[in-house]
């Protein structure tokens, strides 16, 4: 999980909350493990290593996710893990064939991201779908949450949004 100020938030709070003590889950909630963004690289390499499936948890925000994603991908992807270039050859290397997923919450309602006149959602996740092709994961379609700023939710969505988890994280 990335979310830089998850107090405030209500989805990411829950599904933080839902994944914490979830059997068969590595949770990690990035921004309270490194506030000073310092990433123990080898521990989170590790953790990958023991992983079959790979999930990142985010609030889109301005087209994107928070830094501190772009700042463990920077750092735990590195080379000699997640790839080399051998003989002038790229080669994914410790994350081959490990599932990934992206599960991002969307404030703006789902007719925001048509692609007529913005980035439709798929668009501001390429760079995630592209980095896992290179390294040869098999990239699991994303669970989109939209409307967790605008639209009001009742207890039963919480209960839907529970059963999304299991079964697009568990």
């Amino acid at each position: 999980m990335a979310h830089p100020n998850l107090e405030a938030s209500t989805f990411n709070k829950y599904i933080k909350e839902e994944l914490e003590g979830a059997k068969n889950v590595i949770f990690k909630d990035l921004s309270s493990l490194y506030p000073s963004f310092k990433i123990d690289v080898k521990k989170e390499q590790e953790d990958l290593m023991k992983a079959s499936r790979i999930v990142f948890q985010f609030p889109m925000q301005w087209y994107s996710s928070p830094a501190i994603l772009k700042q463990y991908v920077d750092l735990v992807f590195d080379y000699d893990f997640a790839y080399k270039i051998e003989e002038g050859t790229f080669q994914a290397l410790h994350l081959k064939e490990k599932e990934f997923r992206l599960l991002v919450t969307i404030g703006s309602k789902e007719e925001s991201f048509t692609g007529e006149d913005r980035l439709s959602v798929k668009e501001c996740l390429n760079a995630y779908s592209y980095t896992a092709k290179m390294l040869g994961m098999k990239e699991l379609d994303p669970c989109l949450i939209y409307g967790t700023v605008f639209e009001k939710f009742e207890k039963e969505d919480f209960r839907q949004i529970s059963d999304l988890l299991k079964e697009y994280i568990v």
